[in-house]
């Protein structure tokens, strides 16, 4: 008995089996698991495929019940249920799979290579252990080209994907089996990684049953699109219980370093894996449990972290893990690089940080999952260190933040985007209309915690502006994190009690200072590091320019990088037509990357840069009267400079609205204008050159394309 939904085979009943059903979403069911069950919770309409429940026997992984990884959302509700291993295994088809970091990839890919032999998979990222090279176009299309009797198996990095589509071509929507892995590390890492979501821009252009996301640990998605989805949830009958001592501290690094050092003193061999997703934090402890009688540790420390973070910790980030997934050190620090889908083969003390301090570092409950279950053999014992810090009440829920968010995103996305088909119609907008794209940029962001805003807007793979959904996810889980488990004393506890076994504490120490003290110190010495960082780029820039300025010297100097030195590299590369090298580089360096003051340093430097007959800029001198400043300064009101500033932008942009905010700070950044005083809100116009700069060594016409978006 067979189910068709739009020409596609959904499931499959057999009556005489035990489990009834004998495939699902296309993954046929091993008819020997007979105290495994499959439920249809309910039978999907015309948008979507349904949703089932899954009932693994005990102990089993997916491969043990399913040939293949149906099709759909794949809720795994546990962690190394081997769902990865599945499809990298399975030869029924050809394979995609997408995973958030390129240790996760490369790791998975070793391990199949070592189970199936050479060529049974391809690793497609940046450069890592023995993949000394970026992978291109060619060395893809050279292993699909390979006829080794086994199928097609690629381990990508998000941000690779890309390449692998390119390379196979338009056919790999039908032909390939497109699988999401970690679905919910996207979610929550796309705010610092804005190319993540662009795999959902792929995802749905598969074939519905040719499409996967996975995760252990679902999270409800702000993208409609993924609600429509078919949902497949497997559980084991009785689901893990661990046993978890919960501290909650006043200062969490000096809670730490006492917890890491009674399991040191306890055993001389057991090792410890403390997940925090901060490297000024990570280095305090480091520095806290180093002091004193035992300055010894730091030798048994070491550190996991993305590798354009490892300049900050470059002492610790040796021979910590080796290709078989045995740790290396004693103690080893991981941030939220290695939180999901890395395999550990030691039984580890492990030990999660949240601090409200650093507000990225807070760990929601499913984060909390992921990290114990990086031990695929189990854990020692497990330990939770968090801090408290009381919100202000907000009336508001979460279920209207949520509609908050999604309408702020809809309306700047549609403005941004209704402005980019303005000026790609109209040549004389092409430069200028960047301007206000960058500013609505900026406004268009949420927030939960001070200092920690979130864009809310990004450009999808066909270009189109349109809401980041993952950052919206995100700023959910913020919300509910600040506002619930980590703002009122006991939420943490009660959310844990509801499956696991807790030992609750309350540390009566009093805060020392050693947290806060610490941490500003080395923060400052990160500030030196950076300075130093960008002293060298300095000088690596000057020879750059001495030996003649080739552009592809420079991209290459930015691919052998760290992110602090691939982000100077860029702001550079984008002004530095117009400016001398030396004086463009100290420019820079003076920002100490800050966003903020990078885009006021951008907009006033390109418009400084425009010829006086360009179209935007001949506007705006008309518009302030600026011929007259041959006879003296101009004097302009505060509310006459926002108005004039408004009517030149809507002159261009024609029912664009910004906030009024905006207006002063473009004139501040096109003109030398002071207020006598503040009474007054009289202003006079002294110069077009607002900071000083130099007469730049090309002016941009209106047949120069400039890219000003940061």
């Amino acid at each position: 008995m067979e189910n068709q939904k739009k020409d596609q085979l959904v499931y499959e009943i057999d009556l005489n089996a035990p489990t009834i059903f004998s495939m699902v979403n296309e993954a046929k069911v091993n008819p020997e698991k007979a105290n495994a069950a499959i439920s249809l919770d309910y039978i999907g309409n015309a948008g979507d495929g349904g949703a089932w429940t899954m009932r693994l026997e005990q102990g089993d992984k997916l491969g043990d019940f399913v040939d293949r990884v149906p099709f759909g959302v794949l809720d795994k509700t546990i962690t190394g249920l081997g769902a990865t291993t599945l499809e990298l295994e399975t030869q029924v088809r050809d394979s995609i799979i997408v995973v958030p970091t390129k240790s996760l990839a490369y790791n998975k890919h070793l391990t199949t290579e070592q189970r199936m032999g050479r060529n049974s998979s391809m690793y497609i990222g940046s450069p890592i252990g023995n993949i000394l090279t970026d992978i291109t176009i060619e060395d893809i299309q050279e292993y699909l080209g390979l006829d080794n009797g086994k199928r097609k198996k690629f381990l990508v990095v998000a941000d690779s994907l890309w390449k692998v589509i390119k390379a196979i071509g338009p056919r790999v929507y039908h032909d390939y089996f497109l699988m999401v892995d970690e679905i919910d590390t996207m979610q929550s890492d796309s705010v610092y990684r804005p190319n993540l979501e662009k795999v959902i821009d792929y995802y749905f252009r598969f074939d519905r049953t040719m499409r996967a996301a996975v995760t252990a640990t679902l999270r409800t998605f702000s993208d409609e699109r993924l609600l429509d989805e078919s949902y497949v949830t497997t559980v084991w009958e009785h689901n893990p219980v661990r046993d978890i001592r919960l501290i909650e501290a006043r200062e969490v690094d000096v809670m730490a370093e006492k917890v890491i050092r009674n399991l040191l003193e306890r055993s001389e061999a057991e090792k410890i894996l403390v997940a925090y997703n901060s490297l000024d934090g990570i280095l305090n402890i480091i520095n806290i449990i180093s002091q004193g009688k035992h300055p010894e540790y730091r030798q048994l420390c070491g550190v996991l972290c993305s590798g354009r973070n490892q300049d900050k910790v470059k002492d610790y980030v040796e021979n910590v893990l080796d290709e078989n997934n045995n740790l290396q050190k004693r103690i080893v620090f991981m941030t939220c690089a290695y939180f999901a889908g890395i395999d550990i083969n030691d039984r580890c003390h492990v030990i999660s940080i949240s601090s409200n301090y650093q507000p990225f570092t807070l760990l929601s409950p499913e984060r909390l999952t992921q990290i114990q279950g990086r031990c695929r053999n189990g854990v020692l014992s497990e330990t939770i260190i968090y801090d408290i810090t009381p919100m202000e009440n907000t009336k508001q829920t979460l279920k209207e933040y949520k509609t908050v968010l999604i309408n702020k995103a809809k309306k700047f996305s549609n403005a941004v985007d209704g402005l980019n088909q303005l000026c790609k119609s109209d040549p004389d907008l092409s430069d200028m209309g960047v301007f206000v794209e960058q500013i609505l940029t900026m406004k268009a962001e949420g927030q939960v915690a001070k200092n920690y805003p979130v864009t809310i807007i990004r450009k999808n793979i066909d270009g189109k502006i349109v809401p980041a959904y993952f950052n919206i996810d995100a700023l959910l889980e913020k919300w509910e994190l600040h506002h619930t488990l980590y703002s009122q004393s006991g939420a943490l506890l009660e959310k844990l009690k509801e499956q696991h076994h807790v030992d609750f504490e309350q540390s009566e120490q009093e805060k020392s200072g050693r947290h806060i003290g610490s941490i500003q110190q080395v923060k400052a010495y990160n500030k030196e590091v950076l300075a130093q960082t960008l002293s060298i780029a300095k000088e690596a820039l000057l020879n750059w320019e001495h030996e003649g300025a080739n552009m592809e010297a420079l991209d290459g100097l930015m691919r052998s990088t760290n992110r602090q030195e691939v982000l100077f590299y860029t702001r550079f590369k984008r002004l530095y037509p117009y400016f001398e090298t030396e004086f463009l580089v100290d420019k820079l360096i003076e920002l100490q990357g800050d966003k903020r003051e990078f885009m006021s340093l951008n907009n006033s430097l390109i418009f400084w840069a425009l010829d006086d007959t360009h179209a935007f800029k001949s506007h705006v001198l008309a518009k302030f009267e600026c011929e007259k400043l041959t006879q003296g300064p101009i004097r302009i009101r505060q509310t006459e400079r926002t108005v004039k500033m408004k009517e030149v932008i809507d002159a261009y942009f024609k029912g664009l609205k910004l906030d009024r905010t905006a207006y002063p700070k473009l004139f501040t950044q096109f003109f030398n204008a002071k207020s006598k005083t503040r009474r007054t809100g009289i202003y006079r116009i002294t110069s077009l050159n607002p900071y000083n700069y130099p007469v730049p060594k090309k002016r941009i016409t209106d047949a120069d394309k400039v890219n000003l978006v940061e």
